[in-house]
């Protein structure tokens, strides 16, 4: 059992999504690990048509390129789908372009080059 205490936020983080009624986690698990994640919601703002998104996706580097991010994203669409969305967004840092290809691979085009801009409070 990991006690590490960024193991004990980031679980209670995935409690919390679990019981999110517009996110979703979904797994890709090999040999009984776990080797892909994928998570997806609805993004409600005033300005816009609520969408879909891809918040995060992570697959194990030694598994890159087996088709694990592909059939994630593809259960992300089918679950944006059922929710009625009419569009799937995901967001990646300029510098990944590797990432940019795979995307681009699944049909997502760049719509818009933005910068986030962080203040804590």
């Amino acid at each position: 059992m990991d006690t590490h205490p960024r193991s004990k936020r980031r679980a209670n983080r995935l409690e919390n999504l679990i019981n999110a009624p517009n996110d979703d986690v979904f797994v890709a698990c090999q040999g009984g690990a776990v080797v892909g994640w994928i998570q997806v919601g609805v993004h409600v703002c005033l300005e816009s048509t609520p969408f879909a998104e891809i918040y995060g996706l992570v697959v194990d580097e030694a598994e890159r390129g087996r088709g694990i991010g592909k059939t994630l994203v593809i259960r992300a669409e089918a679950w944006a789908r059922e929710r009625g969305m009419a569009r799937l967004r995901v967001r990646t840092n300029v510098v990944r372009e590797a990432t940019h290809r795979f995307y681009e691979s699944l049909g997502f085009s760049v719509s818009k080059r933005q910068m986030v801009f962080d203040k804590s409070v």
